[in-house]
């Protein structure tokens, strides 16, 4: 009986010690989400405090931590995406000589960064460690960027005569200032020859609207936020390299929420809340633009979809069809759609799919007939907001449901959602998951668990913003479009635990 005792109470205590050990976590509540779960990239020209290590220079913005890595002369990926911790709350950061320990200041306190959970822990006060920096008053004389002009005050004044304050600059103690601007991002010189070089890293805003992956590098623009630059950001998720088509900047290209991108010979089409822009990818200008006063049903683009020399149009109030360059315009079934929301359009073979605000239709391109579509179970009606095709598989998006149908069959399969939303939807699909916008943030349903369950993701498993817009499946990684940023989302993970 005593030995039953001690083993009980070695029981008891193995218990106590486990239990301790995971309430000190930091997020105890996501104890199992796994590093590399969210990672986010924002809008990270606002920065408020500039830090260096020997290996790294940090700059903490309105939307999070990014890091540059000296030795390698490359980004980082960003410190986003952390349990438990509003990005925007960071103010301040400090890091040790090699930059093994991160701490950084908040409206919360201090906190000391973990690297292995990808979490940060509480701190009652800062330790004593060597800072490899100094803060510095920006100097008097410096050589901005070609068409760009420095005032001694710490402004940098861009080519339009828009001011961008220095907010922090740093000596890293071995050559180099590492300057934080207030709305042009991270910068850096030589603190011998004092040239300005301007490191554009993340958004150039922060709502993501609309992606459009092309063999890998994206394409992606949203609605207008409260941003001062705006427009088009292209991202190499391999290479984490940036680049801008910035609106705004002429009469050619002004800004304006984008709804939706497609290639079309060498332009890229922006589909606009002001109309069809015609990027041209080799030279970065717009070519042509066209709009209601050229025949568009309406100026809220919606969707775009190339076919041949020609190219189908969604607007707020109707189907166009565009033909030939510069191109004749003309209205698709219009006593079908106009005066009706198209919201998405999807080719598969000889048919163009419609998602409209009355119902889904499939218009044959080699007769010109259009059938609405009627589910056996008469679940579609109304407004259907999305379509993605995968292999042989239609996805349709509506308010209260997502249905997959087989286009060799004709069989349906619906799957209800628990939840209205208050934003159309959007899907993307393959043969595993089905991911469908939710105003909490983001379900997934796995298709290949018997039976089928879902899960909604949300802010508290890393999301930036419950606000999401957008969503692209890209091999493990799921790409999410919000109105915080751009999030990979690694769907794949095997060690989560849903």
């Amino acid at each position: 009986m005593d030995g039953w005792i001690i083993v009980k109470k070695t029981i008891f205590h193995i218990v106590i010690l486990l239990t301790i050990f995971l309430t000190t976590l930091p997020g105890c509540g996501n104890a199992f989400e796994m590093a590399g779960q969210m990672v986010t990239w924002s809008d990270f020209n606002y920065i408020k405090y500039v830090s260096s290590s020997i290996y790294h220079a940090y700059f903490v913005t309105t939307d999070g931590i990014i890091s540059y890595n000296k030795l390698e002369q490359r980004w980082d990926e960003p410190l986003t995406g952390s349990i438990g911790l509003d990005d925007r709350s960071i103010d301040k950061l400090w890091a040790d000589k090699f930059g093994d320990k991160l701490y950084i200041s908040t409206d919360r306190g201090y906190f000391e960064y973990d690297s292995f959970f990808e979490k940060w822990y509480s701190l009652i006060d800062l330790p004593d460690f060597q800072r490899e920096f100094k803060h510095v008053t920006p100097p008097e004389m410096m050589f901005p960027p070609p068409g760009y002009l420095y005032d001694d005050r710490g402004i940098l004044d861009d080519p339009i005569s828009r001011k961008f304050e220095f907010s922090d600059v740093v000596d890293d103690l071995s050559g180099y200032l590492w300057i934080g601007t207030w709305g042009m991002g991270a910068a850096r010189a030589r603190t011998g020859e004092k040239r300005i070089e301007l490191m554009p890293y993340g958004l150039i805003q922060n709502g993501v609207g609309t992606i459009y992956n092309d063999s890998g590098l994206l394409w992606i623009g949203g609605p207008l936020g409260f941003s001062t630059r705006s427009g088009l950001t292209r991202f190499d998720p391999d290479e984490n390299e940036f680049d801008y088509v910035e609106s705004g900047l002429d009469n050619f290209f002004p800004p304006a929420d984008i709804n939706c991108l497609a290639p079309y010979k060498n332009y890229m089409l922006i589909g606009s809340s002001r109309g069809l822009y015609y990027l041209n990818t080799e030279s970065d200008r717009i070519e042509m633009h066209l709009d209601v006063s050229d025949k568009l049903a309406d100026d809220n683009l919606l969707a775009l979809v190339p076919f041949g020399d020609s190219v189908f149009v969604g607007t707020e109030y109707g189907l166009n069809l565009l033909v030939g360059e510069p191109p004749e315009i003309s209205y698709v079934w219009p006593n079908e759609f106009l005066n009706r929301r198209v919201y998405d359009l999807e080719l598969v073979g000889d048919d163009l799919w419609i998602a409209a605000s009355n119902g889904a239709y499939r218009l044959n391109l080699v007769s010109g007939g259009l059938q609405r579509f009627q589910d056996p179970g008469n679940r579609l009606f109304g407004e259907i907001y999305d379509l993605e095709l995968w292999e042989n598989y239609l996805w349709f998006a509506t308010n209260d449901l997502i249905m997959r149908l087989d286009l060799e069959s004709g069989e349906t399969e619906p799957y209800q959602l628990l939840t209205t939303s208050f934003r159309p939807r959007k899907i993307a699909a393959n043969d595993r998951i089905a991911a469908v916008t939710a105003d909490d943030g983001v379900t997934l349903f796995f298709l290949d668990r018997d039976p089928v369950f879902d899960r909604t993701f949300s802010i508290e498993d890393g999301l930036p913003s419950n606000t999401v817009y957008e969503l692209e499946l890209d091999g493990d990684f799921l790409w999410v479009g919000s109105d915080r940023g751009l999030t990979r989302f690694w769907w794949n993970n095997p060690n989560r635990v849903d």
